[in-house]
């Protein structure tokens, strides 16, 4: 990758930190990481310290609850900020609070994230829906539990083995839309990733990544995406500069092909390639 004065990076977690063998990162509450994931996380952040990184944002789909036992092992002050579901909420670790992303946003004079930041009002309507209604035709045509999983800002819920993610992605948004007023589905969007049916309040990754930038008063030159899957689409759409591991689905690996000198498809798979990354990036 040329030009390699990054002062931001935007990280993923999962498919993205995980050590070189893959081993996934755990779902529940009570879990801690592994030793080969925590050495990995060691790694990646001894070499953020010794790195000109300024900030190294994790930017991922999973609630604080669940990302909290990866972030102690990123100890360095550069990991402050947190976008969460996907980048519906935003943790800040020193001051130990979740942010006002719609007073940022209008602060910043990002009108268009001011009123999307505001569709949260209409997951609070989708939960409740879900809630009473959609999760019990789900389960009752799957034949399985679909709880959601503990957000505050968008509805997700794991997609169970042997069910394609696909079809369920289109299921649920066809009988969200036929049970729920088009104001309330309109702002909506629905995606999943590997593992989970996600839908977000019309926020994604992307508009984490203008919000922290402009606050944090970053040229986005000099940020870096870091993704792999199908989640980060409208990020390796439009965010000029992108990295991607080795193990990235082939969409991403063609979007980040796409960026000619501004996209890197990584050598190497997982958490090893921001490894490589960091390392690559002259020292303070």
């Amino acid at each position: 990758m040329t030009n390699p004065n990054i002062r931001i990076i935007f990280q993923d977690i999962d498919g993205c930190l995980n050590p070189v063998d893959g081993e996934a990162f755990g779902v529940t509450a009570d879990w801690e990481p592994s030793n080969k994931q925590i050495s990995m996380l060691d790694a990646i952040n001894s070499a953020l310290e010794q790195s000109s990184v300024e900030h190294f944002v994790i930017n991922t789909g999973r609630p604080w609850g669940l990302v909290g036992h990866i972030a102690k092992h990123l100890t360095s002050p550069k990991v402050r900020y947190f976008l969460l579901e996907h980048a519906c909420v935003l943790y800040d670790r020193q001051l130990e609070t979740y942010l006002d992303c719609a007073q940022m946003a209008a602060a910043n004079g990002l009108d268009d994230l001011v009123t999307r930041y505001q569709n949260l009002e209409h997951i609070k309507i989708l939960f409740d829906w879900y809630r009473y209604h959609g999760m019990a035709l789900l389960e009752a045509h799957y034949q399985t539990p679909l709880p959601p999983l503990d957000k505050v800002a968008n509805l997700s819920f794991r997609i169970p083995n042997r069910v394609d993610g696909e079809a369920l992605l289109r299921h649920i948004e066809t009988i969200a839309s036929a049970q729920l007023a088009p104001e309330h589905i309109q702002p909506l969007l629905f995606l999943r990733s590997e593992k989970y049916i996600d839908i977000l309040p019309g926020i994604h990754k992307l508009d984490g990544i203008h919000l922290l930038t402009a606050h944090l008063q970053l040229d986005l030159d000099h940020a870096l995406a870091v993704g792999d899957y199908l989640n980060d689409i409208p990020v390796f759409e439009a965010f000029h500069r992108v990295l991607c591991p080795a193990n990235a689905h082939p969409k991403i690996q063609a979007l980040t092909r796409a960026k000619g000198d501004s996209g890197e498809i990584s050598e190497q798979a997982y958490g090893l390639a921001t490894l490589d990354l960091l390392r690559r990036i002259p020292a303070i």
